[in-house]
């Protein structure tokens, strides 16, 4: 971890203990480590990813820690190669994440990284965010999705696996915030949602803010 990461965490008020802090170690080297024969992350990524890739999923931390109750169940949609997922769980021991994808060699990754990292508070599940298996019947607190694209195709999936007053996390970049998208605000009228509160952050060496909007449904 550099001095830029450890200095942003302090501006979050987020402070790492030194469980969750091997927990991440142990995670990036479980990611390298497979990433030469998997493509998990982009190759000039691998030295960044303190940088950009931990610390923008670390970036919902202190906002989960606010929102929920520790015994909170986490989904991850579409979890990848366990940005955010890992990352939170890592940071977040107080919560249950399950991680959703619908590759079978990125689960088997995400379940080899978990078991590398010792972390008792994840499992892992192959499918798609609303499909039926194991698990499906779950409703939760907070669902978190990173990079699975059109934000308009995944927002009803995310809002409709939510436990009645859970929250959806969706990370933004500021280009995004900024287009006209009648298709996410058709989506949120049509799934009843609004967008109950934006966090905004920067992460070492930009000089665009990042974004997480959080969205929330209403009542019928």
């Amino acid at each position: 971890m550099t001095e830029a990461v450890k200095e942003t965490l302090k501006t979050w008020n987020l402070e790492l203990g030194e469980e969750s802090l091997r927990k991440l170690e142990a995670f990036c080297a479980a990611l390298k480590e497979k990433n030469a024969v998997q493509n998990l992350v982009s190759r000039k990524d691998e030295p960044q990813l303190w940088e950009r890739h931990i610390l923008d999923s670390l970036a919902a931390a202190p906002l989960l820690r606010r929102l929920l109750r520790p015994g909170a169940k986490v989904a991850d949609a579409g979890s990848g190669a366990g940005f955010p997922g890992l990352a939170l769980a890592a940071a977040l021991v107080e919560f249950d994440f399950q991680l959703l994808d619908s590759r079978v060699r990125r689960c088997d990754f995400l379940k080899e990284a978990a078991a590398a990292m010792g972390a008792a508070n994840v499992q892992v599940f192959n499918r798609r965010v609303g499909e039926g298996g194991p698990g499906s019947e779950q409703r939760y607190a907070a669902v978190t999705e990173r990079a699975m694209g059109q934000l308009e195709n995944i927002l009803p999936q995310c809002l409709n696996i939510l436990a009645e007053g859970g929250v959806f996390l969706a990370w933004q970049s500021s280009a995004q915030l900024a287009a006209d998208r009648p298709a996410v605000d058709a989506a949120m009228k049509k799934a009843r949602a609004v967008i109950a509160e934006t966090i905004n952050y920067r992460l070492p060496g930009e000089t665009e803010d990042r974004h997480i909007l959080v969205f929330k449904k209403v009542r019928k």
